[in-house]
């Protein structure tokens, strides 16, 4: 089990362009260090037994029930195109369960995750046992661990990604080591360096964030 806290903020596509050439072309931001970039490929299938989240609350169900299938593809900063050709990497799969709550707009997750070596079992099982897939997320992300010059000790995980085609940063801080009312600050002083406005987080569901979306 781990701890998450984390905060999710949508992007105009000019300043997720400009980020993006930061992080690939490794270009300087005052207190700003990163390293470690990766191009990430994600798709989350979310599984249930009911069809409507207003059944899953009444029926106490897990907040997520998610099998992901995940490529990652370490980077060199040499202005990458993220959506370039990852034909070398291997596709890797995960089970996982999340309790989550949320306090003042940001995530709180416990979570249980496991490697799957072949993901087509548990989606028999599932089928086999009543269960639904009733969203699918895709997620293509830049992917990097960042901290700021006036606390090196603390580092976090960025992504900046296009989630079924929306543009969003997403940053968290998965160690127990430091207090909640410690660490929400902290993010949001990383986001502030790359020009992003915490004050923006998004604090709904990705279902509803791409639902909403759809129907605009």
């Amino acid at each position: 089990m781990s701890r998450e806290i984390e905060l999710k903020v949508p992007l105009s596509e000019a300043l997720f362009q400009k980020i993006q050439k930061i992080l690939t072309e490794k270009n300087t931001v005052p207190s700003f260090q990163f390293h470690s970039l990766s191009h990430i490929l994600k798709s989350d299938e979310y599984f249930s037994l009911y069809n409507t989240h207003e059944e899953r609350i009444k029926n106490k169900e897990l907040k997520v029930i998610r099998l992901r299938t995940q490529t990652d593809s370490p980077l060199e900063p040499s202005g990458i195109d993220m959506y370039g050709d990852d034909s070398e990497s291997k596709e890797k799969a995960y089970f996982c369960i999340k309790h989550k709550t949320l306090e003042n707009g940001v995530e709180f997750n416990s979570e249980y995750e496991t490697f799957v070596e072949n993901p087509d079992v548990l989606r028999k099982f599932f089928e086999a046992t009543g269960y639904i897939k009733w969203f699918e997320k895709k997620k293509d992300a830049l992917s990097v661990f960042c901290t700021l010059s006036d606390f090196t000790d603390f580092e976090a995980h960025l992504e900046i990604e296009k989630v079924n085609g929306l543009p969003y940063a997403e940053i968290e801080y998965t160690k127990e080591n430091v207090p909640p009312e410690t660490v929400r600050p902290r993010l949001k002083e990383i986001l502030r360096a790359l020009g992003i406005d915490p004050k923006n987080r998004d604090s709904r569901s990705w279902a509803q964030i791409i639902t909403e979306a759809k129907q605009s």
